[in-house]
C-alpha cells in the first residue's frame, strides 16, 4: 500500500511538471480520495483482523465445547445403555412378579375368604357369649340386689330380735325382782327362746284336785299383774299342767285336761281382775302331756303340777318384716 502511494506521488510529481493546473487539481483530488480510501481500507483491514482473531477464539471455544459435548454424549450413551439394561432387568422381574403375584393374590383371596368365614363364625359365637354374659350379669345383679335386700332384712331382724331379747331380759329381771318374795315358795322366772316363763307350782297355787287359786297364789298374781300393766304390748299365755295321776271328777271337770284348763282360766281371771286387758291374755290346758320331769316319783309329779305364764314381747314388727 505504501509503495502504491509513493508511486502515485512520484507520478503526480512528474505530471505536475507537464500538466495543466486544472488537470493537476483533478489529479490531486483523485489522489486525496485514494488516500482516504486507503486509510478506510486500512481501518477495515484492522477491524477484519480483530474480527478474525475473535472468530478464531470463538472457534477454539466452540471446538472445546464440541469436544466436551462429544465426551458427554459418549458418557450419556454409556449411562443410557446401563439404564436400558437395568430397565430390561426390572421389566423382566416385573413380569415374573406379576405372574407370581396373580397366583399369590388368588391364594390370599382364598385364605382371606376362609379367615373371613372363621371370623364371622367367631363373631356369631362371641355375640352369643356376650348375650349369655349379659343375661348372667343381669341375673347376678338381681341376685346381688336380692342379697342386699336380704342382708338388710336380716340386719333388721337381728336388730328387732336383739331388741326383743333385751326387752325380754329386762322383763325377766323386772318380774324376778317383783316376785322375789315368792322365789322359795314354788315360783321361778326364766327366759327361753326370747320368752319369759313364770312357773308357779301347785303348792303355791292350788289345793289337790282344785282349781281355786289360793291366797298366796293370788298375791303372787297381783304382783305379776303390776309388771304386766307397765308393759302394754306384752302377750300373755297361761298354761295349766298336771301330773299323770288320773283325775276322777264328780263335776263338769272330768279329767286332767279339764282340770288344767280350769286352773289356767282361774289364773287368767285374776290377772284380768288386776287390770290386765283380756285381749292380751289366753288360757290353755296341757293336762299331763307336757311334763318337765318323769312322773315315776312324787318329786317328779310335784314338778309337773304347775301353772306356766308365758310372756312374749310384741313381735308385730318382726312378723311384718318376715312376711314382707
Amino acid at each position: 500500500m505504501r509503495i502504491q502511494v509513493a508511486a502515485a506521488m512520484t507520478a503526480l510529481a512528474l505530471l505536475s511538471a507537464c500538466v495543466s493546473p486544472k488537470k493537476y487539481t483533478e489529479l490531486q483530488t483523485s489522489y486525496d480520495a485514494s488516500v482516504q480510501r486507503a486509510e478506510a481500507l486500512k481501518v477495515d483491514a484492522e477491524k477484519a483482523r480483530i474480527a478474525a482473531s475473535e472468530s478464531e477464539a470463538q472457534k477454539s471455544k466452540a471446538l472445546a465445547a464440541l469436544d466436551a459435548a462429544v465426551k458427554d454424549t459418549l458418557a450419556q450413551g454409556v449411562e443410557m445403555r446401563k439404564l436400558q439394561r437395568a430397565y430390561r432387568d426390572l421389566n423382566s422381574n416385573y413380569e415374573y412378579a406379576l405372574q407370581n403375584n396373580s397366583r399369590l393374590v388368588q391364594q390370599n383371596l382364598t385364605e382371606n375368604k376362609a379367615m373371613l368365614e372363621r371370623m364371622e363364625g367367631l363373631a356369631v359365637r362371641l355375640a352369643a357369649k356376650e348375650d349369655s354374659l349379659k343375661r348372667e350379669q343381669d341375673r347376678l345383679y338381681e341376685l346381688e340386689q336380692a342379697l342386699n335386700q336380704r342382708e338388710l332384712r336380716v340386719a333388721e331382724l337381728e336388730r328387732l330380735i336383739s331388741r326383743k331379747d333385751s326387752a325380754a331380759a329386762y322383763l325377766r329381771q323386772r318380774l324376778a325382782d317383783a316376785l322375789l318374795g315368792f322365789k322359795d315358795r314354788g315360783l321361778t322366772v326364766s327366759m327361753r327362746n326370747g320368752q319369759v316363763y313364770v312357773s308357779l307350782d301347785n303348792r303355791l297355787m292350788f289345793a289337790s284336785g282344785s282349781w281355786d287359786v289360793q291366797p298366796d297364789g293370788a298375791s303372787a298374781l297381783g304382783e305379776l299383774a303390776k309388771v304386766l300393766n307397765e308393759n302394754k304390748d306384752l302377750r300373755i299365755a297361761v298354761e295349766g299342767h298336771t301330773d299323770s295321776d288320773e283325775f276322777n271328777g264328780k263335776t263338769a271337770v272330768k279329767d286332767n285336761w279339764d282340770l288344767s284348763v280350769m286352773r289356767a282360766t282361774s289364773v287368767v281371771k285374776i290377772l284380768v281382775k288386776q287390770g290386765v286387758k283380756p285381749q292380751r291374755v289366753q288360757a290353755a290346758g296341757r293336762g299331763e302331756h307336757l311334763p318337765i320331769s318323769p312322773n315315776d316319783s312324787p318329786e317328779g309329779k310335784a314338778k309337773n303340777r304347775r301353772t306356766e305364764i308365758i310372756i312374749t314381747p310384741n313381735l308385730g314388727e318382726l312378723a311384718e318384716l318376715i312376711n314382707g
